[in-house]
């Protein structure tokens, strides 16, 4: 069974004129709706919709600062404004970022306990860009990391994957697990995009460094046990030209581990592989 959480209304975050609008979300539910197969699955109990509680304040600390979450809720709290030029904050924002970060956490707790064999949160605003000390990118919380975070504390996981599907770096979900081998970060995006980060040479620091390959040399005895895929309504890119090789040499780690994974990606996000100087052919 496959459980999944809705937020249809969010025009308390809202911004007139703003791409980061209720309508994505409005959209994805249309489509949804209309779609016979999901229908008949519904219809046989195989889909279910469940909700969430707002995530608790605690659960926001694994991944977030006090004194962020502080001036997030005090720049909701005086009538709201931009946090930086993208990302702006109504005097609800906060209420709905952890409304939908909390019917991940929901999801993650359905998965865990049996109760479905995976899950799908449609909410906003979205999450990736938010880094653990500051909104960014019109991101308010870092959803997936707070999960992975949950999943890890509530249940005891051990390891976690990542999977960031955009066309941009998830930089925030990325520096919250930058130093910790537990999870890995695994992001699809097009190079010299915003926010400018994501490098191929970019594989963690301090005890978190090749990670990513770490993960996939130990792939063949044992797969993570909790996967979260981050999906933004772009379609996604991921760029092979060379880097690949020179990362697994750099790391003195085999390259193929490294190709199965970026395959695996491809097909994930039906994208295409960009060859030599990163253009991506078919895309428009």
């Amino acid at each position: 069974m496959t459980v999944y959480t809705l937020r249809p209304d969010t025009q308390a975050h809202s911004e007139p004129g703003h791409p980061e609008r209720p309508e994505r979300t409005a959209a994805i539910a249309a489509r949804l709706a209309a779609d016979p197969v999901l229908a008949a699955a519904r219809a046989a109990g195989q889909l279910v919709q469940i909700q969430g509680a707002e995530a608790t304040h605690e659960a926001l600390l694994r991944v977030h600062t006090a004194d962020y979450l502080d001036r997030l809720d005090a720049l909701a709290a005086s009538g709201g404004g931009h946090w930086d030029a993208d990302t702006y904050v109504t005097p609800d924002s906060p209420r709905v970022a952890r409304e939908t970060c909390g019917d991940l956490l929901t999801c993650v707790d359905a998965v865990m306990r049996g109760e479905a064999q995976n899950a799908f949160a449609l909410g906003r605003p979205p999450g990736h860009h938010a880094r653990p000390g500051a909104a960014m990118g019109f991101c308010l919380v870092s959803n997936a990391a707070v999960a992975a975070r949950h999943a890890q504390a509530v249940w005891g996981v051990e390891r976690v994957l990542i999977v960031d599907i955009d066309v941009h770096h998830g930089n925030g979900t990325e520096e919250a697990f930058a130093d910790d081998p537990s999870v890995v970060t695994f992001s699809t995006h097009c190079a010299g995009l915003y926010p400018g980060t994501g490098r191929v040479e970019d594989i963690g620091v301090g005890a978190g460094r090749g990670a990513v390959v770490a993960f996939l040399a130990l792939a063949a005895r044992g797969v993570p046990a909790v996967r979260i895929v981050e999906a933004q309504p772009e379609r996604s890119v991921v760029r092979r030209d060379g880097a690949l090789e020179r990362a697994a040499r750099a790391l003195d780690q085999p390259v193929q581990p490294l190709r199965r994974a970026v395959v695996a990606a491809e097909l994930l996000v039906a994208g295409r592989l960009a060859e030599g100087d990163g253009e991506a052919p078919g895309l428009d």
